[in-house]
C-alpha cells in the first residue's frame, strides 16, 4: 500500500474534522450509537463501541482525504496520541477483567512473543507492551463491578446460599486471596458443583443492586457458561448516575454491566479475564497481576475540577492522558490554547470552532475533530448550547 501523500495546505491546518470507527461487539446495543452518530442500523446489529484515536485495530481518519490520525500527527510533527477515546453502549455484561501495569505488560508481551504465540491467538494475554489505565463518565444510569468487597461483606453474601458454605469457610479461614483463587479453580469438582447448585437455586427475582440479579441475567443469556459466576459475590457492585466519573488503575478487577459511557484509556488491548466470558481465562496470570485486596469504590470516584475557562477536568493519577468536559450555554464561548494533541467530541448540541482569525469548523452532535498543538481555540456554542468531551495527551 502506498503511503498517503499530504499537500502543503494540510500542514497549515490546526483543526481537522475526523471520523472514528464503530466496533460491533455482541454485548452492544442497537440504537444508541446509530442515533448519536447519525447513521442507520436497519439490520439491528450490535453497535458496542465508537473509537476515536490512532489504535491500529481501528484508526480514525480525517473527513474527506481519510488520512489516518497517526499519519496526520507525524506530518505535523506532533507527538502520537497517548490515549483512545471511546463511546460505549453496554447492553449485555462485559467480562470481569483486570489490566496489567506497564512492567507486567512489557514482560508479558516479550514472554509470549518468545513462546511464538500469535498476536491473534485466543490464548494470547498480551497484545502489546502497554498498560491500560481507564476512566469513564456515565452518560446514563450505569452499573459496574469495581474492586473487591470487604471480607465480612463477602461472607454475608455467601452465607445466603448454603451451597457456597465451603467457599465461605475458605474465606474466613484462609483469607480473600485463597477464597478468590479457589473460586477461579474451574477444574475443581467442588467449584463446578457450587456453580451448578447456585445456578439451579436462583429461581426468585432479585433486586438490581444484588450480585444474584446479575448472575441470573448472565445465565439467562449464557446458560452454558457458568465459570466465573462466583466472582460476583467478591466484587463491589455500584450504580453511577449520569455525569458521575470513576477510574480503574492497573490490577483492579472490574466489569461494565449496563449503560452508556464515555471512556478514555491507554492504547492497549491487554486484558486478563476472571469470568462472565466464553473467552480465554488465564487464572494463573490473572492472579499474578490482579490486586486481591478490599477497596472502596468511593476512593476511585472522580470529582471534576473546573478550569478558568469553564472546562470540567476529570483528574486522575494517570500521567499520559486526561479527559475534560465543556458545556457552554447557548452562544457562549470557551477558549484555550492547545499544547498537546487533543480530540473533541460533540455529544449534545453544536458549536463552531474558531482557530486564530481564519479557520472555522462546525461540529454537531456525534461529530469530532483533532486539535493540533499550538492551536488558539475558541469554541462557540450554538443556539441550543453544547456538550463536548475533550481528550488530550498530558505533557
Amino acid at each position: 500500500m502506498m503511503a498517503a501523500v499530504f499537500t502543503r495546505e494540510s500542514t497549515d491546518v490546526q483543526v481537522i474534522k475526523i471520523q472514528g470507527q464503530v466496533q460491533a461487539y455482541q454485548w452492544g446495543g442497537t440504537q444508541f450509537l446509530p442515533t448519536l452518530l447519525g447513521y442507520r442500523n436497519d439490520r439491528g446489529l450490535p453497535q458496542a463501541e465508537y473509537w476515536l484515536g490512532a489504535h491500529p485495530s481501528a484508526r480514525s481518519t480525517s473527513i474527506g482525504e481519510q488520512f489516518p490520525l497517526d499519519e496526520l500527527l507525524a506530518r505535523h510533527n506532533a507527538p502520537p496520541l497517548q490515549f483512545l477515546l471511546k463511546i460505549l453502549d453496554v447492553q449485555d455484561m462485559l467480562s470481569i477483567q483486570a489490566h496489567p501495569n506497564r512492567q507486567q505488560a512489557q514482560e508479558g508481551f516479550a514472554r509470549e512473543n518468545a513462546l511464538g504465540i500469535a498476536l491473534d491467538a485466543k490464548n494470547r494475554n498480551y497484545k502489546d507492551a502497554s498498560d491500560k489505565p481507564e476512566l469513564m463518565v456515565a452518560l446514563s444510569e450505569f452499573w459496574l463491578l469495581h474492586g473487591f468487597r470487604d471480607i465480612v461483606e463477602i461472607a454475608g453474601l455467601l452465607a445466603a446460599h448454603p451451597c457456597l458454605s465451603s467457599l465461605r469457610d475458605i474465606l474466613l479461614r484462609d483469607g480473600l486471596a485463597a477464597a478468590f483463587s479457589h473460586a477461579l479453580n474451574f477444574a475443581a469438582a467442588d467449584v463446578q458443583a457450587m456453580q451448578k447448585n447456585l445456578a439451579h437455586t436462583l429461581q426468585q427475582n432479585f433486586a438490581k443492586h444484588t450480585p444474584e440479579f446479575w448472575i441470573q441475567r448472565w445465565l439467562q443469556k449464557n446458560p452454558q457458561v457458568e465459570n466465573g459466576i462466583l466472582t460476583l459475590f467478591f466484587l463491589n457492585l455500584r450504580k453511577l448516575e449520569p455525569g458521575m466519573a470513576i477510574y480503574q488503575p492497573a490490577g483492579l478487577l472490574h466489569a461494565y454491566l449496563e449503560g452508556q459511557n464515555v471512556e478514555l484509556m491507554a492504547n492497549s488491548d491487554n486484558v486478563l479475564r476472571a469470568g462472565l466470558t466464553p473467552k480465554h481465562i488465564d487464572v494463573e496470570e490473572l492472579l499474578r497481576t490482579c490486586s486481591i485486596i478490599p477497596s472502596r469504590v468511593d476512593d476511585f470516584m472522580i470529582a471534576p475540577k473546573t478550569s478558568a475557562n469553564g472546562e470540567m477536568r476529570f483528574v486522575t493519577p494517570f500521567t499520559d492522558f486526561e479527559l475534560a468536559e465543556a458545556s457552554p450555554k447557548p452562544s457562549e464561548t470557551i477558549a484555550w490554547l492547545t499544547t498537546v494533541p487533543e480530540i473533541v467530541f460533540c455529544y449534545e448540541g453544536s458549536a463552531v470552532i474558531y482557530c486564530g482569525d481564519d479557520q472555522i469548523l462546525e461540529l454537531t452532535r456525534g461529530e469530532s475533530a483533532l486539535l493540533l498543538p499550538e492551536a488558539d481555540i475558541a469554541l462557540r456554542a450554538g443556539e441550543s448550547g453544547a456538550r463536548f468531551f475533550i481528550a488530550r495527551n498530558l505533557p
